[in-house]
């Protein structure tokens, strides 16, 4: 199962700086969850507060743990990688569970384990979780094992 992402922040969660991600809707998905960049690309502008977002987060809320190196790049329109989705929380559950946390949306994503792929392969991304074709499927779970 897959999910599509805006960049930066689909990069930022393969990376692990990023490690919720808040949705509108609520999913029963647990474990494995792949990661596709949607097409459209950041402006550097984008990028770069997104990243300094991150980076005074990191500070305020992990301090004295080590922030995972941020991309060299943001590729658009492709697997990036995957992660385990560990649990799904409510906003008011979110808030009360990971207090000044990362992610406003409705429902949240908490992600660990973030994998990256050495080789992207080319994805059209969906809407919401969807199924990813099974021959990139095989390679995409290969180039994990590269």
């Amino acid at each position: 199962m897959c999910l599509s992402m805006h960049q930066p922040w689909a990069s930022l969660l393969i990376k692990g700086v990023k490690r919720h991600e808040g949705r509108s809707w609520y999913s029963n998905h647990r474990g494995r969850l792949w990661i596709a960049a949607a097409a459209k690309k950041p402006t550097k502008d984008e990028i770069f507060a997104i990243e300094e977002q991150h980076k005074l987060h990191w500070q305020a809320t992990d301090g004295l743990q080590a922030m995972p190196e941020l991309p060299k790049e943001y590729p658009a329109g492709c697997l990036l990688g995957c992660v385990q989705v560990k649990e799904v929380l409510s906003q008011e559950e979110y808030s009360v569970k990971y207090p000044g946390g990362e992610s406003g949306g409705a429902y949240v994503f908490v992600c660990e384990d973030p994998h990256e792929l050495k080789v992207l392969f080319p994805v059209k991304g969906r809407h919401k979780i969807w199924k990813i074709e099974p021959k990139t499927h095989l390679n995409a779970k290969r180039g994990l094992q590269m």
